[in-house]
């Protein structure tokens, strides 16, 4: 009885492994057709397909296309969290602008090297609710900022303040839509936009000059 248990755990372990492969193998498959076609160009039938899986097979993952997207958004919220989560370690910030235009630049380069998370984060063909859950990781990215604001200098007490510094994201955010709704990119124009637009926005709460973080 004890040996067949075990053999049940294994087989069970062996088939969950299996299926978190499948699912994952279907979500870069997404991920890698959208460098190559439009959002409403895919179809689940095409990344099943390319994920190598029968489209029958497919379905018990993934209820549909937009079920698959959804993960495939959340996954990429996090990667970009991840990415602009790292310290900060330039010398040559003297002044809070620099800390809030360097995670500008640092989303930037992120969306350019992810053609998924363009389409799908920021693109004009961007589905409704796909906008609506990336909402709750701009909140994250909003503490975020205020995190890395306060590792080089002291804040004052803003009221609401994780709200104003989730709408300083939600300013940059709309730069980086309107950006690709004219040029399909975040061009170097719409990037200095976001920066100039953002700063405006903080320095209503923010003074110009902030005292730094004792050493």
């Amino acid at each position: 009885m004890v040996e067949s248990s075990t053999k049940t755990k294994r087989s069970n372990g062996t088939t969950q492994a299996r299926g978190r492969a499948r699912r994952e193998s279907l979500l870069n498959s997404a991920a890698i057709l959208l460098v190559e076609k439009d959002l409403e160009d895919i179809t689940f039938l095409d990344i099943a397909e390319h994920a190598n899986i029968p489209k029958g097979s497919a379905y018990h993952f993934y209820a549909n296309i937009m079920d698959l997207y959804s993960a495939l958004t959340t996954r990429i919220g996090e990667e970009l969290y991840n990415h602009l989560a790292q310290p900060i370690k330039d010398q040559n910030i003297s002044h809070w602008h620099d800390v809030c235009n360097g995670m500008i630049e640092r989303a930037v380069n992120f969306y350019h090297n992810h053609p998924a998370a363009r389409q799908l984060l920021i693109g004009g063909k961007t589905p409704p609710q796909f906008k609506r859950a990336d909402r709750d990781n701009d909140r994250r990215l909003g503490a975020l900022l205020k995190q890395h604001l306060e590792s080089y200098f002291v804040l004052p007490q803003i009221p609401n303040e994780l709200d104003v510094f989730f709408y300083a994201v939600e300013i940059i955010d709309l730069m980086f839509v309107l950006s690709m709704l004219r040029e399909n990119d975040i061009t170097e124009a719409m990037t200095a936009e976001a920066k100039r637009a953002a700063s405006a926005y903080l320095e209503t709460y923010l003074p110009r000059e902030l005292p730094r973080q004792p050493a």
